[in-house]
C-alpha cells in the first residue's frame, strides 16, 4: 500500500462545489469525507506543517506560530534556516518525532514537493529531505535536498517567475514535477504534494471573489491530472490518496495595531530581539507575547492595558502544575493544546467584530498585519480559520460521510497504520478508524462535549472542545461580554457565536 497526500493550502471546506472544483467533489464522492474536520491551533501554516508531519500539535512538535521567540531570537517560520537555528538537521527544531523520520529509519521512501515557503516545505517534509530522499521545493530546487534524480527533472523545467501571485505556474509545477517523477522512478511509500494555493489567492482577494474563485478552479484542474494518473494506476499498487487542507479562512473585518496601543500606554514593546526592550510581540490574529524574565506582574499589566478593548478576544498564558493559568482571568495554553517550552508568556487572539459592530458580517475578525480589510485571514479560533476539508480514498476506506471529530494530527498515525509502521510515543492525534474498511472496531463511541471557560471581569471566554475516543478537537471560541460593560459598538444581544 502506498499513499498519496495532496495539501491544498488555505481551503475551507465550504467553498468546494461541483462548477469550481469537480475533481475534488468527484474524490470525495468516491471516498471518504471528513465531515468534522479541524485544523490545530493556532490555524497557522507552519504550524499546521508540522503538526501534518508529526501528528502533534504544537504542543508537540514545538513550531508555535509562523513567527515566535525562540533561544533569544525571533525566527520566522517561513525561513528554514532561521528555523535550523533552533538545532541541529536531526533534532532540535521539531520536538516530536515526524513521517519523514520513521520512513527513513525503516529504509522506506518519501517524495516531498511542495510550493509554500521554504520553511513550510521543510517542516513538512522533516527527516526526509536531510536524508538524501527525493524532495523538491518548487522555488529553489538546488537549495535544499540532494537527491540526484529531482536536481535532474528540476533541470529541465523552466524557472518559475519570482514572487508569482497568483501562484498560477507555481501549481502547475508541483504537478508537473510529480508526474516527471512517476513516469521514471517507482512511486515511493509516501507523496507529499503541498499546493500553495489558494491561500495565496484568497489573502489577495477574499474568498468568493472571482479571480480567487478562478484560480481554485485552475488548481482543481491541476489536481484532476494526478487523479487522471491514479485511475489508472491506484489498483497495481494499493495507491490511497488523501485530499485535505491545512486550515480554513476568515475575513478580515478591521485591522488594529496591538504594538502602537501598548506603545502609547508606555510599554517598551518590540517585534525582533532588542535589548531595551521589555516585551517581545509577534502578532496576526494570535498575539504572542514574551516578557523580560517572564514578569509576572509586567504579564499582567499588558492584559490589563488590552483587555477592554473590543478587539480583545479569548487570551491564555502559561499552564501552571494541575493545569491552571500562570495568569487568573486567561486560560492556560494547555486549553488549546499549545503548551511548550517556546511557548510565550501570554497569547490572546484578536475577536471577532461582529460580538462588537452588528454591521460586521459573521466570519469578520479583527486583524493586526498588513493584509487588507475584506480579504481572507486565519490563525484564529473562529470556526472559519479551523475548519478543514479531508477526504480519504482508496480501497483501504470506506466511502461515504464522517461526521466523528478528526484532525490534522489525525493524518500521521493513520498513514503510518496503512504503511504498517510504528507510530511514535510523540504523536498526538488518532487512527481514523471509523473511516478504514474492516478495522475490527464496531464499538459506539461518544461526542462528548470538553468546552472550557474562564469568566473575567469584562468577559466570559469559552473555547468549544469536543472529545472523542480520548482526544480534543478545537471548533470555536464564544466570548459574551458582560453589560454594562460593553465595548462600544455592540450589545449583549447581539452577540454571535461562529
Amino acid at each position: 500500500m502506498k499513499f498519496i497526500v495532496a495539501v491544498f493550502d488555505g481551503l475551507r471546506p465550504d467553498q468546494l462545489n461541483e462548477r469550481i472544483t469537480p475533481n475534488l467533489c468527484s474524490l470525495a464522492s468516491m471516498g471518504m469525507l471528513l465531515a468534522n474536520h479541524t485544523a490545530s491551533f493556532p490555524s497557522e501554516t507552519r504550524v499546521s506543517s508540522a503538526a501534518l508531519a508529526t501528528g502533534s500539535h504544537c504542543s508537540g512538535h514545538g513550531i508555535i506560530a509562523n513567527r515566535f521567540f525562540a533561544n533569544g531570537v525571533a525566527i520566522d517560520g517561513a525561513s528554514l534556516p532561521a528555523l535550523l537555528t533552533l538545532g541541529s538537521e536531526a533534532s532540535g527544531v521539531l520536538t516530536s518525532v515526524a513521517l519523514g523520520e520513521v520512513l527513513a529509519a525503516h529504509r522506506r521512501t518519501m517524495l516531498t514537493i511542495g510550493s509554500q515557503s521554504q520553511g513550510s516545505w521543510g517542516l513538512s517534509g522533516w527527516g526526509s529531505w536531510q536524508a538524501g530522499a527525493p524532495a523538491y521545493w518548487v522555488h529553489n530546487h538546488g537549495e535544499f535536498g540532494s537527491n540526484p534524480v529531482i536536481h535532474r527533472i528540476a533541470s529541465n523545467l523552466p524557472p518559475l517567475p519570482k514572487g508569482e501571485s497568483p501562484a498560477i505556474k507555481t501549481i502547475k509545477r508541483v504537478v508537473d514535477a510529480f508526474l516527471s517523477y512517476v513516469e521514471t522512478e517507482p512511486l515511493p511509500d509516501l507523496n507529499l504534494l503541498w499546493f500553495s494555493e489558494p491561500d495565496i489567492s484568497f489573502h489577495l482577494f477574499g474568498l468568493g471573489h472571482p479571480s480567487a474563485n478562478e484560480v481554485l478552479s485552475i488548481v482543481d484542474r491541476e489536481f484532476g491530472r494526478i487523479l487522471e494518473w491514479w485511475y489508472a494506476a491506484r489498483r497495481r499498487e494499493r495507491i490511497q490518496v488523501i485530499a485535505g487542507s491545512d486550515h480554513g479562512h476568515a475575513i478580515i473585518g478591521k485591522t488594529v495595531s496591538v504594538l502602537d496601543h501598548l506603545r502609547r500606554a508606555g510599554f517598551k514593546v518590540a517585534n525582533d530581539s532588542d535589548p531595551d526592550a521589555d516585551v517581545i510581540m509577534e502578532s496576526q490574529r494570535a498575539v504572542n507575547f514574551w516578557v523580560r524574565d517572564s514578569d509576572l506582574c509586567l504579564v499582567r499589566d499588558i492584559y490589563q492595558c488590552l483587555s477592554a478593548e473590543p478587539w480583545f478576544g479569548a487570551a491564555f498564558s502559561r499552564t501552571l502544575e494541575g493545569g491552571v493559568a500562570r495568569l487568573a482571568q486567561t486560560l492556560p495554553h494547555a486549553a488549546v493544546m499549545a503548551e511548550h517550552s517556546r511557548s510565550p508568556d501570554l497569547t490572546f487572539v484578536l475577536g471577532e467584530c461582529s460580538l462588537t459592530n452588528t454591521d460586521s458580517e459573521s466570519a469578520a475578525v479583527y486583524y493586526d498585519g498588513n493584509y487588507p480589510v475584506g480579504v481572507g485571514m486565519h490563525g484564529g479560533l473562529t470556526n472559519y480559520e479551523l475548519s478543514a476539508f479531508g477526504v480519504l480514498a482508496g480501497d483501504w476506506f470506506q466511502k461515504g460521510v464522517s461526521n466523528t471529530p478528526t484532525g490534522i494530527v489525525d493524518l500521521a498515525p493513520t498513514i503510518l497504520t496503512g504503511l504498517g509502521l510504528p507510530i511514535p510515543k510523540t504523536v498526538q492525534g488518532r487512527v481514523i478508524e471509523e473511516a478504514i474498511i474492516d478495522n475490527g472496531d464496531k464499538r459506539s463511541h461518544q461526542i462528548e462535549d470538553a468546552s472550557v471557560s474562564v469568566d473575567e471581569p469584562l468577559r466570559k471566554v469559552t473555547i468549544r472542545r469536543e472529545r472523542y475516543r480520548g482526544h480534543l478537537y478545537l471548533k470555536g471560541s464564544d466570548i459574551v461580554w458582560h453589560s454594562p460593560k460593553m465595548p462600544t459598538g455592540g450589545s449583549p444581544e447581539n452577540n454571535l457565536t461562529i
